[in-house]
């Protein structure tokens, strides 16, 4: 939808500069716009060539398979044999990432403790299979399925209580950080492979016929998003669609350290230096991460056309990172349009990650690069802040009859926050205070899980919400009826 609005020509050229697995580029490309994928994380832009990729020889990938699993499964599934323990202590010949250190945060020091010696004895013999193959577009593919494989063959997967061995997750995960549970599950490493190979088959048959030949449309930069003019044109660029990290709620490089190794990519000091969070690693303040988010939006705004969007998605309860965000982008030279709610019924990795934090759905930031831009005023509110955050809610609850979920009134305040000009008043508040001021100052009814002015408003949106209700299945009979 943002794509289609924003850049509206099949010559429109669409940029992610934190291009993350590659949503906004692939969908780009499905719609027949130009797109730029850029990220400083090389497993990121390999997860996103590797999905849009089209179109593919499927015969050909299906046939590279079967002579891997000739030359791999009887090997693995002899290690996987009883104990396995006569092949899974031979490690000396295989290959697999050495005395790699992991993140500071990781319960292992280095990589290979993150695994068995079968795992490690499998994975090698696997990946070794996988580079010998000539096709580099397939060779890539199996490597793609390959690092897709790692994510359930190490020390940190395991699964709860009473359920099957197959449905767990890696704690890396699960917890953003290498994390190893007490009783871990060992998976077959071949089974795991040809289940991804599945998925494979199935994404590839997908664009194939999404993408096709508009794969040669899109470009995937490894470069960081404080330096884009030095790999984009300036003014080349229509149209902005990005999620940036959240300050400190995921450190994607520090996170990628496994798979980075084992596929072989270098990831330098510099990179790192350049990431845009807070924390990871190099402990990164909040200053810093302010001044890399800034510089970021600097660069947008040079490789932005006049007149071009930016769209943001941001969705952090602390208004402190909103204020950053608004003042980096009006410094930048952008013109704050609006804020756009956008809800989602599945939980985001940064709302899973910090789910304290972040807001469910999607709050998008419309900014557009002008002459003149108008700027946000941020010093307007007057008093205490509780004050000021209670007589904003109130506004909110009182506007409907039905109610407000808790994260209703979470994301539309942030919008009528930042266009009322109470952005500093309210600057160092989080908005998980807001719990006690809508305890103090509202009722909450258990029966709709909504929020009201007063326990007789309650009483009337239950009714509403009811009515509502009843209408709207009524409609869905009419039109069952009429099909």
């Amino acid at each position: 939808m943002y794509i289609k609005h924003f850049a509206p020509d099949k010559e429109s050229v669409v940029l992610d500069p934190f291009g993350g697995s590659g949503v906004t580029a692939i969908e780009a490309v499905v719609l027949g716009r130009r797109a730029i994928h850029v990220d400083i994380n090389p497993l990121a832009n390999f997860i996103c060539q590797q999905i849009a990729i089209a179109p593919v020889d499927l015969n050909a990938l299906r046939k590279e398979f079967a002579t891997i699993e000739e030359s791999c499964r009887p090997y693995i599934d002899r290690l996987y044999a009883s104990s396995g323990e006569k092949f899974a202590r031979e490690t000396a010949g295989a290959w697999y990432p050495r005395g790699l250190a992991l993140p500071k945060n990781a319960d292992a020091r280095v990589i290979e403790e993150l695994f068995t010696p079968r795992q490690l004895r499998a994975l090698s013999r696997l990946n070794e299979q996988i580079g010998a193959i000539r096709d580099g577009v397939i060779r890539d593919l199996l490597r793609f399925t390959f690092s897709a494989t790692l994510n359930k063959c190490n020390l940190t997967y395991s699964t709860t209580k009473g359920r099957s061995e197959g449905r767990g997750n890696s704690g890396i995960m699960h917890t953003y950080r290498y994390w190893l549970p007490k009783h871990p599950v060992e998976l077959n490493v071949w089974n795991e492979f040809s289940n991804k190979f599945k998925n494979l088959i199935t994404v590839k048959k997908e664009t194939n016929q999404a993408i096709g030949e508009n794969y040669q449309r899109l470009k995937v930069m490894h470069a960081s998003a404080t330096e884009l003019s030095s790999v984009i044109e300036r003014e080349s660029v229509d149209y902005i669609f990005t999620d940036p990290p959240y300050g400190s709620h995921i450190a994607y490089l520090d996170l990628s350290t496994m798979w980075n190794a084992w596929l072989g990519f270098d990831v330098k000091l510099e990179d790192k230096q350049a990431e845009v969070i807070e924390g990871g690693d190099l402990e990164k303040s909040r200053d810093e991460y302010a001044n890399l988010l800034e510089s970021s939006l600097r660069e947008m705004y040079r490789v932005l056309k006049w007149n071009g969007w930016v769209s943001i998605v941001f969705a952090h309860k602390d208004l402190s990172y909103w204020n950053v965000l608004i003042a980096a982008a009006q410094d930048a030279g952008l013109e704050y349009a609006n804020t756009v709610v956008q809800e989602s019924y599945q939980s985001s990795r940064h709302k899973r990650a910090n789910p304290l934090s972040v807001l469910s759905g999607e709050l998008i930031l419309n900014l557009q690069k002008k002459r003149q831009p108008r700027r946000l005023e941020f010093d307007r509110g007057d008093g205490e802040a509780s004050e000021i955050l209670a007589g904003q809610v109130r506004a909110l609850v009182c506007e409907t009859e039905e109610g407000m979920t808790t994260e209703d009134i979470y994301n539309q305040l942030i919008p009528r926050v930042l266009e009322r000009g109470l952005m500093n008043a309210l600057q160092k508040t989080r908005l998980s205070e807001l719990d006690e001021v809508l305890r103090d100052n509202f009722f909450f009814d258990d029966a709709s899980a909504r929020w009201y002015a007063s326990k007789t408003m309650a009483k009337q949106g239950r009714k509403i919400l009811a009515l509502k209700k009843a209408k709207g299945q009524l409609a869905l009979d009419l039109a069952r009826e009429d099909e």
